[in-house]
């Protein structure tokens, strides 16, 4: 289900007069596919809702300052997937906080169990970290692009309804975006081409 850009500028009038029940209908096309994009973002699809959450809150309180320089759903996209890399970030902290604990109190068992884990297991982990940190600094309409056609099963017509831009704006997103990831991941010897 896909909102035409008049709606869109429709339901964004509506909200900023005051209409609350507007908001969920412009939010409604993208709930599913800003809850998918978060959850590849935190890595667990249970607090991906919490996170949702939290960006249409930060939406519907910034959608004042909404001027339309990119298409509404480039810019919920924005803020949802700052939100997912904030929530990751405390997590991140949290758990190092947590590991730093354990490592200082069971220091042998810790290294132990780091050796014993099998060499595939830590390639792929290494390669989905590559992934995600090029995923973090790319233009954000080129990550909106794949995420939704390798995460979301997005055709390109779907993706191209989705971010109110011609097909082929979305072919060349894809590709771009497929050759930074593979080119970085070619950089840290992984065999990758980016071409």
């Amino acid at each position: 289900m896909t909102t035409t850009p008049e709606r869109e500028l429709e339901l964004i009038e509506r909200v900023r007069c005051g209409d609350t029940a507007a908001f969920d209908d412009l939010m409604a096309p993208y709930r599913n596919m800003l809850r998918s994009h978060i959850a590849r973002v935190v890595g667990d699809p249970a607090d991906s809702e919490d996170i949702l959450q939290d960006a249409l809150i930060r939406a519907y309180r910034g959608l004042k300052g909404f001027r339309g320089d990119s298409c509404f759903y480039t810019w919920t996209y924005r803020i949802a997937i700052n939100c997912a890399f904030a929530f990751r970030s405390r997590r991140a902290r949290v758990s190092s906080d947590i590991m730093g604990a354990a490592n200082s109190i069971y220091h042998e068992g810790w290294e132990a169990s780091l050796c014993d884990c099998p060499e595939e297991v830590i390639s792929g982990k290494q390669m989905a970290a590559i992934v995600d940190a090029t995923l973090a600094t790319m233009h954000p309409e080129c990550r909106s692009a794949i995420l939704q056609h390798e995460f979301d099963g997005c055709s390109y017509s779907e993706i191209a309804d989705n971010m109110h831009c011609p097909v082929g704006t979305v072919r060349s997103r894809i590709s771009r975006a497929r050759h930074v990831i593979a080119l970085n991941l070619s950089r840290r010897g992984f065999a990758a081409n980016p071409d």
